[in-house]
């Protein structure tokens, strides 16, 4: 995905780790959302 000029991360455990570590949350409109690939 780098190569075509995304910086994408991963957070294990998804987002809900990521709320219940209390971080915000916020909504994104449906344009701006990537689906990213699903990873075995």
């Amino acid at each position: 995905m780098r190569e075509q000029g995304y910086d994408a991360r991963v957070i294990v455990g998804g987002l809900r780790a990521w709320e219940r570590s209390g971080y915000q949350v916020e909504t994104v409109p449906a344009n701006d959302l990537v689906l990213l690939p699903k990873f075995n």
